[in-house]
């Protein structure tokens, strides 16, 4: 969410056709003063390099002009949310095209769909300005009823919210993994060093978890010594390398703690999720039997 009250950063990814300097035109033509002013990071970008300029970070609302085929745009809008899923989206379009993508757009996670005959002079920076607003209200009212107390991660019912979101985007990307984790003796540390330690504990695994998947994935306590992970868009490699990835946190975090008294190990399920398989996020999460793998210190 925009941190300068003298400017908010736009990313606007076109396609071939775009008229590019009607767009930078649109946003600078806010005629309200004292609000925030809106200034494109660069120049229009084609997808491509416009995902990964916004992988990079400093982009507060991004705006996708759909030229061409709606499927590639979908596409483009679907990696977005993956690679910077806290980022209001807002896409401009022609009205013919806003009648075939507006529901799979919203549905995508994208704030509003806006055409290009509607381009009047302010029009674009009040659209992208509810747009973040909007962004902050959902995002505020999800930690409010999505989250778990103790560790900050979702709780089990945020994520079947947003598994249930995302089952429904997955042949857009290359896949989904599901992973189960549970905490391997929480009870004995619960009955050796009280109930306080074992919360200490769980609030440790979740920081582990979060250094070990990235930002978009959906991570989740679901009950007591149960969490659970949504991969987004995993290649064929994810589940080998995070598997390596969680030991090495894993280790890391009980190098820190040699104090504690007990050594926190965890076990793991992982499944993929085929594009094929119409299972709702409960059911998976029952199915996550594929293999297991042991990680402990």
């Amino acid at each position: 969410m925009p941190t300068d009250t003298a400017q908010t950063t736009v990313l606007v990814i076109s396609g071939e056709s775009t008229d590019s300097d009607a767009i930078v035109r649109a946003l600078g033509s806010e005629r309200t003063t004292g609000l925030p002013r809106f200034v494109a990071v660069e120049r229009p970008l084609r997808p491509a390099d416009g995902l990964a300029r916004l992988a990079a970070g400093g982009v507060d609302v991004l705006l996708v002009d759909i030229v061409g085929s709606p499927e590639e745009a979908l596409d483009t809008l679907v990696r977005a949310r993956i690679e910077a899923p806290e980022i209001p989206v807002v896409i401009l379009t022609d009205a013919e095209t806003h009648q075939r993508i507006e529901v799979q757009a919203l549905d995508a996670g994208v704030q509003d769909v806006l055409t290009r005959d509607e381009l009047a002079p302010g029009v674009l920076p009040r659209v992208l300005r509810y747009a973040i607003e909007r962004q902050r209200l959902q995002a505020t009212l999800q930690q409010l009823s999505l989250s778990d107390e103790l560790t900050g991660l979702y709780n089990r019912r945020g994520f079947v919210a947003l598994s249930e979101h995302h089952l429904k985007l997955v042949q857009r990307t290359r896949g989904l993994l599901l992973a189960r984790i549970d905490v391997c003796a929480l009870r004995t540390i619960n009955d050796r060093f009280g109930r306080d330690e074992g919360d200490r504990a769980l609030v440790g695994v979740a920081n582990v978890l979060r250094a070990t998947f990235r930002a978009s994935d959906v991570i989740a306590r679901l009950a007591g010594d149960d969490f659970a992970v949504l991969m987004l868009d995993a290649g064929d490699d994810a589940a080998a390398a995070v598997t390596a990835r969680l030991q090495l946190r894993l280790d890391q975090y009980n190098a820190e703690h040699v104090d504690a008294g007990y050594t926190l190990a965890l076990s793991m399920d992982i499944m993929r999720v085929v594009p094929e398989d119409t299972a709702a996020a409960e059911e998976l999460l029952a199915r996550v039997k594929d293999a297991r793998v042991g990680i402990r210190d």
